[in-house]
């Protein structure tokens, strides 16, 4: 039944205009606080992506040709994408955290570019969207965003030692880095770039406590906005309260050795560690209790269930449920399914083919980041270069850098490698010292 909260209806027009193609438009009716909720199960949501505000969940909406009607659920950032709500108000419950919208017409068709246009009573906002492909390109030339354009280190709050993982916050489009050789975690705005950057965890020098850290490597957040940080130095996992600072002591999370890259499963705040020492990929389930096994933990080897060295993590909860490790030692990305244990063998989607330079390698593999596609983008730090490795590709090809140096198409190192809202791509130049942002040019 209708609640009687639900009393006002506004109308939304979307805009989408694809490159050489006629502009299409659909128009939405928006239920603020109120959510779909049916009696039977035949109208459950055919697709469920996450996204930063309503906007987005507008534009899911409109890239998807099914799309009957929607519900953002603002505390989860979760977009509930039907097929089949036409003329279905009276399966609308109240929910204030929840707002639905109904298609009332228009057409609707996947698009690789598009710009969309919402419009209410008062206010006009508009963004542009692209969807990566294999065709996506990005300027040769970085901008310096953070550090120092020459690949000088320091200490004050404008320069970087060494850093490695990163976070990127899309709402407020700041960037948060682990600062390894400074021994902090920081935090400064892109929008303002270069700028003075805020340190949100530790600073205070090199020691175990709870207070300090020891070369930091990996960061995350959870679904609580509070702040995870692997320790390399210490063997440890620290977790900090949402809007800490370099007073703010953390607390253990559990002992990991040589903890190097983090990564965290949004829905259920599973947190995924990787530990160079034990050749595994620990999991603290819930984001508590003691770590498992989740990949590898049966000694160094090459074995589809061993690992070597591993440096990165990615649990990828967004497109394919899967579990992905850079295994650096073996020179190659692995795959495991969601649940995988210490018994799991894994699949080789990238590299595996000995350490060089080539199409079909890989040197010192970092992080790894996965997109709609299932296409996998690698921080492939021993051959300065960012790769693409589309799925079931049995070679790379190089989107950034190739050459080391301190040049503006060039890196020292590229640890870790993420996109921004925009898809500019961001690059932590390890051994220059500097964060790197790689412009956006082809879709």
């Amino acid at each position: 039944m209708a609640s009687g909260r639900i009393c006002l209806w506004l109308l939304f027009m979307i805009t989408a205009q694809v490159v050489g193609e006629d502009t299409q438009s659909m128009i939405l009716s928006l239920l603020v606080d109120s959510k779909f909720q049916c009696a039977n199960t035949t109208c459950i949501p055919f697709i469920n992506v996450f996204t930063s505000n309503i906007l987005n969940c507008q534009v899911a909406c409109l890239t998807q040709s099914r799309c009957k009607a929607a519900t953002f659920h603002r505390s989860t950032s979760s977009c509930e994408i039907f097929d089949n709500m036409l003329n279905q108000n009276g399966s609308i419950l109240a929910d204030v955290d929840a707002t639905s919208m109904n298609v009332i017409s228009g057409t609707r068709f996947p698009s690789d570019q598009m710009t969309s246009t919402t419009t209410s009573s008062s206010t006009t906002t508009t963004t542009t969207v692209c969807s990566l492909s294999s065709q996506s390109s990005w300027s040769q030339n970085a901008t310096t965003i953070f550090g120092s354009q020459a690949g000088t280190s320091g200490s004050n709050l404008t320069l970087l030692s060494g850093p490695i993982g990163m976070y990127y916050d899309g709402p407020n489009n700041m960037l948060f880095v682990a600062d390894n050789g400074n021994q902090r975690i920081l935090q400064f705005s892109i929008n303002n770039s270069p700028s003075v950057a805020t340190v949100i965890a530790e600073g205070n020098g090199i020691d175990c406590n709870m207070s300090q850290l020891y070369r930091p490597n990996g960061i995350d957040f959870d679904s609580s906005d509070r702040l995870y940080v692997a320790d390399f130095g210490c063997g440890q996992v620290l977790r900090f309260p949402s809007n800490s600072n370099s007073t703010t002591s953390g607390t253990l999370l559990g002992v990991v050795a040589q903890a190097v890259l983090i990564s965290i499963n949004q829905l259920t705040n599973d947190t995924y560690v990787a530990s160079t020492n034990d050749n595994a990929v620990y999991k603290f389930v819930g984001g508590s209790g003691l770590p498992v096994v989740a990949a590898g933990g049966n000694g160094a080897g090459s074995a589809l269930n061993q690992l070597s060295g591993p440096t990165g993590v990615c649990y990828d909860y967004l497109y394919t449920n899967s579990l992905y490790v850079s295994d650096n030692g073996n020179y190659r990305i692995m795959k495991y399914p969601s649940g995988s244990t210490s018994s799991t063998y894994g699949t080789v989607v990238a590299g595996g083919n000995g350490a060089g330079s080539g199409a079909n390698q890989l040197n010192n593999p970092r992080n790894i980041v996965v997109d709609s596609s299932g296409t996998l983008y690698i921080g492939d730090a021993g051959n300065n270069r960012i790769q693409r490795w589309l799925q079931n590709a049995s070679s790379g090809t190089t989107l950034v850098g190739g050459t080391q140096g301190a040049a503006p198409n060039q890196l020292h190192f590229p640890d870790t490698a993420i996109f921004d809202k925009y898809n500019n791509l961001l690059v932590s130049d390890r051994n220059n010292n500097r964060m790197q942002m790689f412009n956006l040019t082809t879709c």
